[in-house]
């Protein structure tokens, strides 16, 4: 499970603070009456980075050339979190480029939804965009030189999806070749990085500048229509197709966003640059709170009403529905988990655009408590058409006899959704072969679950991907364990496995499904990571989970791996991501947020190391709960108590939330908040694990320690490490 960038580990509270507006440089300005605060972070965002250049070039001409790659990179791609945070040169491009979209179609979708003709507004359209320009060209002056006047903006014509890919790739070839200079130690990287600055700076400044032009024109243009229709007609058409407009500019955003290169959760970064936010993140609460102080689009609303008489409620209109709907669909496409949104408060109205969100809220669950499902695995059959050899619920070719019925399948996400509104993913087995699948997938969905389905992708071809979709699927998760294909059908079992796996992955990108690769590390494939992420983004794959296997069910079967060479692959694979645009986590692994906070990583896209029994649980086939597939403790059936009675009260539950139950290592460890250890190893890795783990995998009672610590992790905790020595010492051994 992958979580955006809001979020940071459990009880930390995160707090950004963007560059305060004040701080804009405003030396030698003469300006209009255009709103500074609100219009013109962009300006200042170039001249800072015009200012920054000074930096790699001061290298080059020492001859540090190792500095000036770093100081060119900040500069082009960004720097994350923080007040110094910044897209770079790179996001404020697709931003801008995204907002030019997003305000003409503001306006198109209304005249269409109305069936009415643009009115004229020309005139007052110049008159307001010169005085936009004439700010804009005197605070961007230490930067570039702006040639872009009303009229020529006025026939500029606007960029597809593929011209804005192309010109993207155009730009992001010239930091190739400056890198390939300064690579090669070459003085002339100097100039070349200066004309490339430029290139970069005449892009963003245009593209700034035709989002201007169309906010204001379409500002203007409801104005008009307010004026010939009436305010409650046009609110009516704004209405009734914003969830679709907004749905649709952030999928353009988006589609442009990834064919460039860059990962999901960098939209969200990209689609607040020109923002300054306040943003609180509890992730305890599963709460945050976002404030903009700014914003460009009512900095021009409002210069309109104060100087041209626009009438403001209008502005009010933008804010309430065209907004809140792109704010909406922005944070749907990159949360993996459903959420709600509210907005209390807003910019045209307030002078302060406020929005609250609540994760997995549902509007049914009456529990205050802190700890509620984000993401449930539901093996759904135990059938399956493959016989993986490290499947852990061993999964044969027929289903349980006891497997919930369609009807007690729907009263289970009825149960559900009393609880929260998580991310329900049906897996198996595999899942396609139950057969009313599509008919549960739709339920959940209209429900208002987010449903993911992991499936081993051979039943899935254009028309059962195009059925998924409609149906409600989200997002659908294929096991890929080898980038060759000989060896992943071995460990599957079956032929042919690899390319059914490939050609659904693309089949589900055709069809606008968000795909993610499961890869179970193993001492055979372990050389061939760096590949098989290759492979995955090669087909479309955006999110990539590497599973370190936990011997339940086939998986006891598999050569073990020693705990120092566990700890080597999750620092190993961590070296690699940087050379992908993958989200990536490893799962079962916990150990990987220590390891990922020592290596500088950043750490806001992950919640905990094991989730199990705090936001996460597994449903077996017959309607067993148990903390996780690896940690098959039974801790009730669905038949016989409710979802929300074994969630809420379940002992097992309510130890594994409590950070103070754990014991040994991990109970001592000063990681424990951030990781708390597999527990699943823990209870499988016994001394006497062999007298069961054949039947490991299916649910019953307690038979060893949960709360033990995790035999596979070779760190020694500083207090541990000091007791253990002083207690040695008090023995005289």
């Amino acid at each position: 499970m992958s979580i955006t960038h809001l979020f940071k580990a459990r009880y930390l509270v995160v707090a950004f603070f963007s560059t305060n507006h004040q701080s804009l440089c405003l030396v030698g300005a003469h300006l209009t009456n255009y709103d500074l605060r609100h219009c013109h972070k962009w300006a200042q965002l170039l001249v800072e980075r015009k200012a920054k250049l000074k930096q790699p070039l001061s290298a080059i001409e020492k001859g540090d050339f190792e500095v000036a790659r770093k100081n060119v990179n900040q500069i082009f791609t960004g720097v994350s979190g923080g007040k110094s945070a910044d897209p770079g040169m790179a996001g404020s491009l697709l931003y801008h480029m995204a907002m030019v979209t997003k305000m003409e179609s503001e306006t198109q979708v209304v005249l269409q939804e109305l069936n009415v003709k643009q009115p004229n507004v020309t005139e007052a359209l110049n008159r307001i965009y010169t005085e936009f320009y004439v700010d804009a060209k005197e605070l961007t002056k230490e930067a570039l030189t702006l040639n872009y006047d009303a009229k020529t903006i006025a026939s500029v014509k606007h960029l597809s999806s593929e011209e804005k890919i192309a010109l993207f790739t155009k730009l992001k070839a010239g930091n190739r070749k400056v890198d390939a200079l300064l690579a090669c130690k070459d003085p002339r990287s100097a100039e070349a990085l200066e004309r490339l600055f430029d290139d970069w700076a005449q892009q963003v400044a245009l593209m700034r500048l035709l989002q201007e032009y169309e906010t204001i024109k379409g500002l203007l243009t409801l104005n008009e229509l307010v004026k010939t229709v009436g305010y409650k007609i046009v609110e009516a058409a704004m209405i009734k197709v914003k969830d679709d407009f907004g749905q649709k500019t952030v999928n353009i955003a988006l589609d442009v966003t990834l064919k460039v290169g860059m990962r999901r959760e960098k939209l969200q970064s990209v689609m607040l640059a020109d923002h300054y936010i306040n943003m609180t993140m509890d992730i305890e609460k599963l709460d945050g709170n976002m404030q903009f102080l700014n914003c460009p689009i009512h900095g021009g609303h409002r210069f309109a009403q104060e100087k041209y008489g626009v009438d403001p409620k209008v502005s009010t209109l933008f804010c309430k529905h065209f907004c809140f709907a792109h704010a909406r669909a922005m944070l749907d496409t990159v949360l993996p988990f459903p959420f709600t949104l509210w907005q209390p408060k807003l910019m045209a109205a307030d002078g302060l655009c406020e929005y609250y969100l609540k994760l997995a809220y549902s509007p049914q669950a009456s529990s205050t408590e802190h700890f509620v499902p984000l993401i449930m695995s539901w093996n759904v059959t135990r059938e399956c058409n493959m016989r993986c050899s490290h499947c852990y619920i061993n999964a044969t070719d027929k289903k349980l006899e006891n497997e919930l019925t369609t009807k007690e399948a729907k009263k289970l996400m009825d149960q559900i959704y009393q609880v929260s509104r998580p991310l329900l993913v049906l897996s198996g087995g595999e899942p396609l072969l139950r057969p009313d699948i599509f008919e549960l997938i739709e339920y959940g969905s209209k429900k208002g679950l987010k449903m993911g389905l992991g499936s081993n992708g051979s039943l899935i071809d254009d028309k059962v991907a195009e059925k998924l979709k409609t149906s409600g699927i989200t997002t659908v998760s294929i096991s890929l364990d080898s980038h060759i294909p000989a060896q992943h059908d071995v460990f599957r079992g079956v032929g042919g496995a690899w390319e059914k796996a490939v050609n659904a992955c693309k089949a589900l990108r055709k069809n606008n499904v968000l795909v993610q690769v499961n890869t179970t590390l193993t001492h055979e494939n372990y050389d061939q990571i760096d590949d098989i992420m290759s492979l995955s983004e090669s087909i479309g794959v955006e999110n990539f989970h590497l599973f370190f296997l936990v011997p339940t069910g086939r998986g006891k079967k598999l050569t073990d791996i020693s705990p120092q060479k566990y700890e080597d692959m999750i620092t190993n694979t961590f070296a690699k991501v940087h050379r992908h645009r993958l989200n990536v986590r490893p799962s079962c692994a916990p150990q990987f947020m220590r390891i990922a906070q020592g290596m500088g990583l950043d750490m806001r896209q992950w919640i905990k190391g094991c989730i199990a029994g705090l936001y996460y649980c597994r449903i077996y086939p017959n309607g067993d709960v148990t903390p996780c597939p690896y940690l098959p403790i039974k801790l009730g059936n669905i038949r016989e108590q409710s979802f929300k009675e074994i969630w809420f009260n379940s002992p097992v539950f309510k130890n594994l939330r409590n950070p103070n139950c754990l014991k040994g290592k991990c109970g001592a460890c000063e990681y424990k908040m951030l990781c708390g250890g597999c527990r699943a190893r823990a209870y499988g890795l016994s001394s006497d694990f062999i007298d069961y783990c054949g039947d490991l995998h299916v649910p019953g009672e307690i038979k060893k320690d949960y709360l033990a610590e995790d035999p596979w992790c070779v760190y020694e905790p500083k207090n541990y490490l000091s007791k253990r020595c002083l207690s040695k010492s008090s023995t005289g051994n």
